[in-house]
């Protein structure tokens, strides 16, 4: 459907949905979106995050960048969210786990 052919609010909104694909809503009733990042691993995942971290380190410590427009906040909640917090507590175990088996030899 071209946009100079739409003449009903109905035409619009099918014109619309089939064109705001990418973000989707929560759900919830706070009003966010999600949008879908794939990833082939924890590890692909958290090399991001650190990497988002590293980038913001950089313009933080940087003389030559002007700070004004680079938005730091909102690049290190992102990394925040790549973090996998709950799967830590999983990698720990695994560490005890193996520290007791080196302990008992």
């Amino acid at each position: 459907m071209e946009t100079h052919k739409i003449k009903t609010l109905g035409e619009f909104k099918d014109f619309a949905s089939y064109h705001f694909k990418l973000l989707k809503p929560s759900g919830d009733k706070g009003g966010e979106s999600i949008r879908e990042i794939r990833f082939y691993g924890y590890t692909d995942m958290t090399c991001l995050g650190v990497n988002l971290i590293r980038m913001c380190l950089n313009v933080v410590y940087s003389d030559e960048l002007d700070n004004r427009d680079i938005y730091i906040g909102s690049v290190l909640e992102l990394a925040l969210q790549l973090i996998p917090s709950a799967e830590i507590e999983v990698l720990d175990e695994i560490y005890r786990m193996l520290n007791e088996k080196s302990e008992d030899k």
